[in-house]
């Protein structure tokens, strides 16, 4: 569920548009920025040892994701486009990134990790926020 509440944020942010210039520079950076912060949270999380280190960077996805949705509509807004369609050319390896360190938060190790302290409240409240950027 957690994945699948993740992989649905992160479609919201497939745009399209003739990916030249600026636009291909502003969202590829954008998608880039993520993509570090991601997979930097993802080791964060293979490593915590706690609920309150787990629930810290189940935050730091929040904060994230949200960065990205305010900034991708700043651009889409500056670019006046929408986001959906076809992904530009220039972007696609940059969103497989992105898809990928979505899904490398959601799966594998993390998720064990994340399952493991579920039942705590400060973890539960973090996995609340994440969802609540699915609207």
């Amino acid at each position: 569920m957690k994945k699948t509440a993740m992989l649905a944020v992160a479609a919201v942010f497939t745009l399209v548009a003739c990916g030249k210039g600026s636009l291909a520079k502003d969202f590829g950076a954008l998608f880039e920025d993520a993509t570090k912060d991601l997979n930097a949270i993802a080791a964060e999380l293979k490593g915590a040892k706690d609920a309150k280190a787990v629930a810290s960077a189940l935050n730091k996805v929040y904060d994230t994701m949200h960065t990205m949705k305010t900034k991708g509509a700043e651009l889409e807004k500056k670019h006046g486009m929408k986001a959906k369609g076809a992904m530009p050319p220039e972007l696609k390896e940059k969103n497989e990134a992105f898809q990928a360190a979505v899904k490398n938060v959601f799966s594998g190790e993390t998720q064990a990790v994340m399952q493991k302290f579920a039942a705590s409240p400060e973890v539960l409240e973090a996995l609340n926020k994440i969802k609540s950027l699915k609207g």
